[in-house]
Parts: C-alpha cells; sequence; structure tokens
C-alpha cells in the first residue's frame, strides 16, 4: 500500500502512542532537539542515506512499557500502512511505516522541486534534501542534452568533498546518460573533483566517465594540493539554462541543499568564479590524443617503456611489440607508407622492443589479451593497427603467425617477469565502454585507448587506482588461464597445427 500519511505526522502519531516527548526522543537518538521539531513540521525530511530511521526505530521499540501503548501503535500503523503488514514484528512495522512516509515526503518535495526549477516565473529557488538537489541538477542536465549546443558552451560541475555531490555508485550512473547526451549534442563538460586516497571509488568514477571520455569533451580536473580545505560547496552550471550552488548543512556532511538560480548574471558570476578561482588550483587529469596523432602518442608510449617499474597490459589485440622488427618491416612493406613513415614507425618499434626487453629482465610484466585475438590471427590471417590516421591491416601468411607465437614463447621461457595470459572475452570486454587497452606503468602512467582517443593519465592516485584495478583483474583469471607452463603448451600446440597445415599444403 503506498500510503499518503507525511513523515512528520507519522512521528507525530508514534510519539503520541508512547506519551513522548521530542527532547526525550532527541536525547534518544543523540540530535538537537531542533532537528525533531523540523522533521515533526517537514522543514526537514531525513534522507534516503542517512541512519536516522534505524535509530528512531530501535528506540521507540525499546520504550513501548505495556500492550496500552502497542495497541495504540498497532492503531496509528493500521492508518499509515494498511493492515498489510499486520503478521510483521513490531519493530518491523515501526520501521516500515517511518520508511513509507519517508518517501511519501521526499517523492513529494522532490516534484514540487522540479516544478519549480521549470517555473518561468521564478529566476531563484532554494531546494532542500540531497535527493532533491541531485535529481534537480539531473532534471536541467537532461533539459541541455535535449537540443544542439549552438556556442560552443561548457557545463560545469565540481566535486570538493570528497566526490561527495556524485556518490559513485548511487548516482553517478543516471547522471552519465544525461551528460553523454549533452556532450554527443556539442557540450563540453568540466568537471573539478578533490581527490581522495579511496582508490576503489577513483577507480569506480573512472570506469563510468570511461564513454564520456571517449567523447574528447569530458574534461577532467583536480586540485593541486590533495589537503586543500574541502568548502563544503560544489556547483553545476549550465550556461543559458541556471546554475546551483550547493553545499552542506553540517560540518563533514554530506551536500543537503542548494540554491538555485536560471537569472543571467547569476548565471555569469558562477561561471566566473569556476573558471577565475576554482580552476587555477586545478590541474587537468588527462593527455589526449586524436587517432590522427598517433606517432605522438607513440612517443609518450616509449617513454612510458623507458621508465623504470612493471607494466600491467589489459588489450584486445596484440601488441605490436610482439612482432620481431625484422618481420614487421617485410609486413608494412605491403602497405602503402611513404619511406620516411616506414623509418618513424620501425625507429620507434625498435626502441620500445629494447625499451621492453631491458625492463621485463628487472620488472614484472603482465599482459592480458582477449582469447580471440590469437585465435582470429590464425583463423583470418590478418591483424589491424592505427598508424598515420588510418586503420591499417597487416596480411600474415602462416609462417609469419608461426614467428610470432614463436616468439611470445622465447619470452615467457626467456624471462620469469613475464606474465601472460589469454581469458575469456566476458572478462575481458567492458560492456560500458569500447576501450581497447589499458597500459599501466607502476607510479607513472596509464594509457588508455579507446576507438576515438587515446588518453594519458600521469596523477599518481589515479595510477595506483588503475594498478589496483588491474590486479583485481588478474585474480579473477582461472589458474589455468594464467599458469605459465599451460599458457606455453596451447602456444606451442598451435605452432604445431600451423606446421602441419604448411606441409599439407
Amino acid at each position: 500500500m503506498i500510503t499518503k500519511v507525511k513523515f512528520g505526522e507519522c512521528l507525530q502519531l508514534l510519539l503520541s502512542s508512547l506519551d513522548m516527548s521530542n527532547n526525550r526522543l532527541a536525547k534518544g537518538i543523540n540530535v538537537d532537539s531542533s532537528l525533531i521539531s523540523r522533521w515533526l513540521h517537514e522543514q526537514r525530511i531525513p534522507s534516503y542515506h542517512g541512519n536516522y530511521i534505524e535509530s528512531i526505530t530501535n528506540f521507540l521499540y525499546k520504550n513501548i512499557l505495556n500492550s496500552i501503548q502497542e495497541q495504540r501503535l498497532n492503531d496509528v500503523l493500521n492508518i499509515v500502512c494498511g493492515d498489510a503488514y499486520i503478521k510483521i514484528s513490531m519493530r518491523n512495522k515501526i520501521m516500515k511505516a517511518l520508511l513509507e512516509t519517508q518517501g511519501c515526503s521526499l517523492e513529494g518535495k522532490k516534484i514540487r522541486t522540479n516544478k519549480k526549477i521549470h517555473s518561468s516565473n521564478e529566476d531563484n529557488n532554494f531546494i532542500i534534501g540531497r535527493k532533491n538537489v541531485l535529481a534537480s541538477i539531473l532534471a536541467l542536465i537532461e533539459t541541455a542534452g535535449k537540443e544542439k549546443c549552438k556556442d560552443n558552451n561548457v557545463i560545469y560541475l565540481s566535486s570538493d568533498n570528497n566526490l561527495d555531490l556524485i556518490k559513485i555508485q548511487e548516482d553517478f550512473t543516471g547522471w552519465k546518460e544525461a551528460i553523454l547526451k549533452a556532450l554527443i549534442n556539442g557540450w563540453t563538460v568540466k568537471f573539478l573533483f578533490k581527490l581522495n586516497q579511496n582508490t576503489k571509488e577513483i577507480m569506480n568514477l573512472m570506469l563510468l566517465a570511461i564513454p564520456l571520455i571517449e567523447t574528447g569533451r569530458f574534461l577532467f580536473y583536480y586540485y593541486k594540493t590533495y589537503d586543500v580545505a574541502s568548502q563544503g560547496r560544489e556547483v553545476a552550471i549550465i550556461p543559458g539554462g541556471g546554475a546551483f550552488s550547493c553545499f552542506s548543512t553540517n560540518i563533514n556532511s554530506e551536500v543537503d541543499c542548494a540554491f538555485y538560480t536560471n537569472n543571467p548574471v547569476g548565471i555569469d558570476i558562477l561561471c566566473k568564479n569556476f573558471n577565475i578561482i576554482l580552476l587555477p588550483l586545478s590541474k587537468s587529469l588527462m593527455e589526449y590524443y586524436d587517432l590522427d596523432e598517433s606517432i605522438a602518442y607513440s612517443n609518450s608510449l616509449d617513454k612510458s617503456d623507458n621508465t623504470a617499474g612493471s607494466r600491467f597490459l589489459f588489450k584486445n589485440s596484440l601488441s605490436l611489440l610482439l612482432i620481431p622488427n625484422i618481420l614487421l618491416k617485410k609486413l608494412l612493406d605491403k602497405l602503402s607508407f611513404t619511406n620516411d613513415q616506414l623509418i618513424k614507425i620501425l625507429e620507434l618499434h625498435k626502441r620500445r622492443v629494447n625499451s621492453f626487453l631491458l625492463n621485463i629482465n628487472q620488472y614484472e610484466h603482465f599482459d592480458i589479451y582477449p582469447l580471440l585475438s590469437m585465435q582470429n590471427i590464425i583463423k583470418n590471417k590478418e591483424f589491424s593497427f592505427y598508424c598515420f590516421n588510418v586503420v591499417n591491416t597487416i596480411n600474415f601468411d602462416i609462417e609469419d603467425i608461426i614467428i610470432i607465437i614463436q616468439n611470445i614463447l622465447n619470452l615467457l621461457k626467456t624471462y620469469d617477469n613475464y606474465k601472460f595470459s589469454f581469458v575469456n572475452e566476458t572478462l575481458f570486454k567492458n560492456k560500458e565502454n569500447s576501450v581497447s587497452s589499458f597500459i599501466i606503468k607502476e607510479r607513472y602512467s596509464v594509457h588508455i585507448e579507446s576507438s576515438k582517443h587515446a588518453i594519458i593519465i600521469q596523477e599518481p592516485m589515479v595510477v595506483n587506482a588503475f594498478e589496483g584495478y588491474f590486479k583485481e583483474i588478474w585474480e579473477q583469471i582461472s589458474p589455468i588461464d594464467k599458469d605459465k607452463k599451460e599458457v606455453i603448451k596451447w602456444l606451442a600446440h598451435q605452432v604445431d597445427t600451423l606446421k602441419e597445415q604448411l606441409i599439407k599444403k
């Protein structure tokens, strides 16, 4: 049953049933009596993410003194929830009544708030409650995403309170879809956040944001100093649409209030504040490379290769580093590269292979590929890679494939530090994005390659988050798929099979 009783009314009825004062409840759950008063008058409603409902329930249940009070409570609960919950315990009945009425009050406020935001009569509104703030900002972003952006405008978002404005698991998924539509329609988004030490939270944010990053117009910024004091203030600004200045009402609490304006002067003031005050305190998290800048991007990979430390690679097709330089030259000669282009590619490839071999002798290297990447090479006898603004496809002879697999076998047998795994496609593929690879160099950089862009991140906390993410993936791989002896055995079998095909020719 969906109740129409509001939270304040329900709480008052429960208190009256137990002859309990506001002050007694306040002391019992360790809050100020003024908060109880605001709840009773519907000036504040406990948020979905707090623990007030459970605290109130436990305190009320422990203070049922006799059967008369119990009967009064049953009468109240029947008014609130009907007789649908007559068979559950008294404690659960109280909890259910408070949760139902909490929802009634919060959702009712959200509807009223959204109506206010879209009202053309009012330039300013004050919004109370975390859920209401988030729903209101989301509604405005969704409006921006419905029309083409005409002036290359920028949407500004900040979260300087440990990613508080956008709680990763709970809120960002809905925002992602709305922001993506805005990006597709020509908007640019600048998102400023404060890094913390929670690497799982950082990684969740990065994975959810990858479809946005791929557009090339979602720009991450982070505060230059890690110990910057949280202002408890966050903004969401859509030029020509509206702006929110969000804040917390208590120290170290979530954002739970916001001022909203659609007045052009107010929006302009907040835009200037973001660009003149906030951005100078920050750094860009990522360096973008378009695919037509592949040589410049490859040079950055070369720098990473030359840096001491372990390397973790997660790639949807075999790395060019696994193709010997002599064979690569033979294969590239078949393509339409100019002589200068060919020289640049081969020189860079040789440098990277040398760095790879030098590092692998001292540091651990982990490679994860989908099993299909090798199976497709064997079956289709071709390999594609992007260079000089074109997708280039190399056609293999059986002898070429044998040379490549034998090269991998030699590396695995020679270097104890080289760990290698072919995995099932379902483990490899992240359905939320089209990332083709992560290349992580310990304590130095992350290179992300997608269908449209290559991205470099060198912020240590984020690099550390990616390292942890890779290690989690490695732990999920079945022992047989990452056992070096088993990998060598499988690759050797492929070589034998290919040699048999040659004999039959």
